[in-house]
C-alpha cells in the first residue's frame, strides 16, 4: 500500500514547481525507483502571495590554482559554504524580510505576514561533519546557532584555558600549560613580557624563570610584575585547595577569583562559553562520585580520553525551541517545514565507504567477495562483486535521491541549494551538455547513474532551464514550461577568506533615537555611586580594629615584594610541634589578659605586702577566675608598686569607681557614614575633688626606645591616643559627664601619664 502526501504541502507553488522541474529530469525507474509523473508531483495546498526566484542555486568555487591538502581544503569549503549562509541570514534580517504564517489569517482570508525571525532558518545537511565548523564561524558573526553536536567541547578555547590553568595548578613545571595561562585575560601577560620572564634564566624551566624573574627586585615597578605577583598568590592558594578540597570546589574557586567566567559571557557567543564552563565543573563533580579522586586522575583521565579520540559534545546553552537558526541532517528534518531552508554540502561527493570493504552484503543475491592471490597478496575484483557492487551502488544513489527530495520539499517560502565545485569551468561543461536535450526530457540514464553528489544531478537539471541562460534576451525569449524559477549564483570563493566578523558589522544611522539610546548607555555604563567609599567600610567594628588599622597606616609598611632566589639555602632545624612542648611561657596577650582580670576584681583598698597579694591570687584561682598559669605571671610587687603611684593613690580613694565598663555607641566620620563601636573601658573613676578620670591599664614589652620616661610616653600615645579618644568620646556622652584626663598606666614601667 501506497500513501501519496504530494498535495499536503504548505510550500509556495513557486518551491514546489521548481522542485517538480528538477525531480521530472532526475528520478526514474532505474535511478529514482519510480517514475516522476504528473501523478507523483507536488502540488501546493498554501495561497501564497507570489515571489520571485523562491529557489537559489548558489555554486561556490575557488580560483586558486595552486594544490592544498585534502583535509585543509574540505575545512575552507565548509568555512565557505557557512559563510555565504551567514551572509544570506545577514541581509534577510537587515531587509527585515517578511514571513508567512500559514495558521493566522486576516479578515479576507490571507496568511498574515511578520518579520522573519532566526527561528524561522534551518540549514540541512546529509551529515554533521561539518557542524562544529558552521558553529565556529556563526559564533563570530553573532548570530544564534544550535546544533546537537558530539564533538568539539575541548577545542573551546574557554575549556582549553581552564584545563591548562588546571594542569599548571596540578604542576607548573609545565612550560606550554603556563604560558598559556599567562596569555590568558585574566592574567594578561603580553608576547614581549613572556620574552622577558624566559630572559631572566634561559636554561631553567618556565616556571623556574618566572620565579627568578619576580626574585629582582627593580622588576617590581612593572606592570608584568603587579600581573605575575596576583598570579603566584593565586597560584599557592588553588594549589592548598587542590591538596585538601574536592575538584570541583578548585574549579568554581578558580572562576571566581579570575572573574573568568564572567569574562567569556562578554565575549561572542557568551551564552554558549558560559555553559561550557558550567559543564566542566559539573563534570568534575560527577567524576567525584566515581571511585577516583583528585585533580591529577582527572587530568589523565581526560588525556587519555583525547588520547583514544574521544570528546564531548559542547554544552547547551540555547535550546532549539528558542529564536535561533537551526541546523540538523536531512533525515531528520524529515515530516517538518520551515520558512527558510539552506541545503548545504551539495557539492558533496556520497559516502562510498561501504564500496571499500573485501566483501559486499544483499539480502536477495547474498555475499560476495573479492578475489585474493595469497602468494602474490594481491586482491582482484571478481565478477560476482562486480555485479553487486553496480547493483549496491544504484540503491544507494536511489536513496541519495530521496534523501535530496525530503531537503527539497522542507522549505515553505524560500530554498537555497548551496554547493562548492573545485573547477567551475569543467562542471559548468558536464551542466551545459544537457543542453542539446529537448527542453522537458529526462536526463539520460547513464548521465543520472554516475552522479557522485547532488550538483551532478541538479546542476545539468537547471542548465536547460531559462533562468540559468546567460543571454536576457534568449532567457526571455524562452518560456519555463511549468512557471518554475530559479536563481543561480556563482560566487568566487577569494571573497570568503577574509573573517566573517570584519565584514559583517554595518554602519548605523545616527539618528535622534539612536543618540538617545547612545547617551542613556553611556550614563548607565559610566555611573559611578556616589557612595562608593561607604561600601568600604564595616557597619560595626571594635575599638582594638581601629587601633590596629590606624597602626597600619601611621606604620606605612611596605608593599609586599618577593624576595630573590639565594644560591645557597641553609637548613635549620624548625621548633618541635606545640604539642611536644611543655607550655612554661605565656605569650603576651595571655599575660595581659590575666592582668586585666587581676585589676577588674582587686579590691578598691589596695594591699599592704606581697603576701596578701598572693593569698589573693590563690582566691582567684579558686573561684576559677583565673589560671594557676595566669597567676603565676602577674608579679606581686607590680600590684604594690601600682597602689604606691598617684595614680593607685586616687583609685583607692575615689568616691565613684567603675571597672570593666562596657559600651556600644555609634561614630559619624568625616564622610557622615555612622558606624557602631563597642568596647571595654578598664577603669573610670572620680576623684574626690569631683573630676572624673578614664584609666586604661598596658602590660607591653618595653622597647629600645621606652627604656626613658619621654620614649616610653610617645610610643604609648602613639598606639593607643585613639583608642583612649574613642573611649573619652564614648562616656562623655553616654553617661552626659566631662572627662577630665585619660591615663595609661604601664605595668612594665610601673609608670602612669595622661594622653
Amino acid at each position: 500500500m501506497k500513501i501519496d502526501l504530494n498535495a499536503n504541502f504548505r510550500s509556495r507553488h513557486e518551491v514546489l514547481d521548481g522542485t517538480n522541474y528538477i525531480f521530472k529530469q532526475i528520478m526514474g525507474e532505474k535511478v529514482g525507483e519510480i517514475d516522476y509523473d504528473e501523478a507523483a508531483s507536488l502540488k501546493p495546498a498554501a495561497p501564497y502571495p507570489a515571489q520571485d526566484t523562491p529557489i537559489t542555486v548558489a555554486v561556490l568555487h575557488a580560483t586558486e590554482e595552486e594544490e592544498v591538502d585534502e583535509e585543509i581544503e574540505e575545512l575552507r569549503t565548509s568555512q565557505r559554504e557557512a559563510r555565504y549562509i551567514i551572509s544570506q541570514i545577514q541581509q534577510l534580517m537587515n531587509r527585515e524580510q517578511l514571513v508567512y504564517d500559514a495558521f493566522k489569517k486576516d479578515e479576507h482570508g490571507n496568511p498574515v505576514s511578520r518579520p522573519i525571525e532566526y527561528s524561522d532558518i534551518v540549514i540541512l545537511m546529509r551529515s554533521m561533519t561539518w557542524s562544529a565548523d558552521f558553529v565556529e564561524e556563526f559564533k563570530l558573526a553573532g548570530i544564534p546557532l544550535y546544533a546537537e553536536l558530539s564533538r568539539g567541547y575541548f577545542d573551546a578555547i574557554e575549556v582549553m584555558v581552564m584545563m591548562n590553568t588546571l594542569k599548571v595548578i596540578d604542576n607548573p613545571y609545565q612550560d606550554i600549560p603556563l604560558a598559556s595561562v599567562l596569555r590568558a585575560p585574566f592574567i594578561g601577560l603580553t608576547e614581549n613580557e613572556l620574552a622577558e620572564i624566559r630572559l631572566a634564566d634561559r636554561k631553567a624551566s618556565f616556571y623556574d624563570a618566572l620565579k627568578s624573574f619576580v626574585g629582582q627586585g627593580q622588576v617590581m615597578r612593572t606592570k608584568a610584575a603587579e600581573k605575575l605577583q596576583r598570579f603566584l598568590l593565586l597560584l599557592e592558594d588553588w594549589r592548598n585547595l587542590a591538596r585538601r578540597g574536592s575538584l570541583a570546589d578548585l574549579i568554581w574557586k578558580v572562576y571566581l577569583d579570575t572573574n573568568y567566567y564572567e569574562m567569556v559571557g562578554a565575549m561572542a557567543n557568551g551564552k554558549q562559553r558560559q555553559a561550557n564552563l558550567r559543564a566542566l565543573h559539573d563534570r568534575a563533580i560527577a567524576y567525584e562520585k566515581t571511585a577516583f579522586r583528585g585533580l591529577f586522575r582527572f587530568l589523565r583521565f581526560i588525556d587519555r580520553m583525547r588520547l583514544r579520540g574521544d570528546d564531548l559534545g559542547t554544552a547547551k546553552a540555547i535550546g532549539q525551541s528558542e529564536n535561533v537558526v537551526r541546523i540538523m541532517t536531512i533525515h531528520s528534518s524529515k515530516g517538518l517545514e520551515f520558512p527558510y531552508v539552506f541545503a548545504a554540502g551539495m557539492g558533496r561527493p556520497f559516502n562510498r565507504m561501504d564500496f571499500n570493504q573485501s566483501y559486499l552484503f544483499d539480502p536477495v543475491f547474498g555475499l560476495a567477495v573479492k578475489m585474493i592471490d595469497p602468494e602474490k597478496r594481491i586482491e582482484y575484483t571478481s565478477l560476482p562483486y562486480l555485479a553487486m557492487k553496480e547493483k549496491k551502488m544504484l540503491e544507494m544513489k536511489a536513496e541519495e535521491m530521496r534523501v535530496l527530495y525530503v531537503a527539497m520539499t522542507r522549505a515553505k517560502e524560500k530554498l537555497y541549494l548551496v554547493g562548492s565545485v573545485k573547477e567551475w569551468e569543467s562542471a559548468q561543461e558536464k551542466w551545459q551538455d544537457a543542453q542539446l536535450l529537448a527542453l522537458g526530457d529526462p536526463l539520460p540514464e547513464h548521465q543520472r547513474a554516475k552522479a557522485s553528489n547532488y550538483f551532478d544531478w541538479i546542476g545539468p537539471a537547471i542548465a536547460r532551464h531559462p533562468d540559468y541562460l546567460a543571454d536576457v534576451e534568449e532567457r526571455e525569449r524562452t518560456a519555463s514550461p511549468d512557471h518554475s524559477r530559479f536563481k543561480i549564483e556563482i560566487v568566487d570563493c577569494q571573497d570568503m577568506t577574509v573573517a566573517v566578523e570584519e565584514h559583517e558589522v554595518l554602519p548605523t544611522p545616527v539618528t535622534e533615537e539612536n543618540q538617545f539610546f547612545s547617551t542613556l548607555i553611556h550614563q548607565r555604563l559610566d555611573y559611578r555611586y556616589p557612595f562608593e567609599t561607604s561600601t568600604r567600610k564595616k557597619s560595626k567594628t571594635s575599638v582594638s580594629e581601629m587601633k590596629r588599622l590606624k597602626l597600619l597606616e601611621d606604620q606605612a609598611e611596605p608593599e609586599m615584594i618577593f624576595e630573590p632566589v639565594k644560591e645557597k639555602v641553609e637548613v635549620t632545624q624548625g621548633p618541635r610541634p606545640t604539642f611536644m612542648q611543655e607550655q612554661t611561657n605565656m605569650s603576651g596577650t595571655e599575660k595581659g589578659t590575666a592582668v586585666h582580670a587581676v585589676m577588674e576584681h582587686v579590691p578598691q583598698q589596695g594591699f599592704e605586702t606581697v603576701e596578701e597579694i598572693e593569698v589573693f591570687l590563690q582566691t582567684l584561682v579558686k573561684r576559677q577566675l583565673l589560671t594557676k598559669e595566669e597567676a603565676q605571671v602577674v608579679e606581686p610587687q607590680d600590684l604594690l608598686t601600682f597602689f604606691a603611684s598617684p595614680t593607685g593613690q586616687e583609685f583607692k580613694s575615689a568616691p565613684i569607681l567603675k571597672r570593666e565598663l562596657p559600651f556600644t555607641r555609634a561614630i559619624v566620620d568625616e564622610d557622615g557614614d555612622a558606624q557602631i563601636v563597642q568596647g571595654i573601658i578598664d577603669c573610670l573613676y572620680q576623684t574626690t575633688s569631683g573630676e572624673w578620670v578614664l584609666l586604661d591599664y598596658k602590660t607591653d614589652r618595653l622597647t629600645a626606645t621606652m627604656r626613658t620616661t619621654e620614649g616610653l610616653e610617645a610610643e604609648l600615645r602613639r598606639r593607643y591616643s585613639i583608642q583612649l579618644n574613642t573611649y573619652k568620646q564614648a562616656v562623655e556622652e553616654i553617661l552626659d559627664i566631662q572627662i577630665t584626663r585619660a591615663m595609661i598606666y604601664a605595668f612594665a614601667a610601673h609608670h602612669g601619664f595622661e594622653v
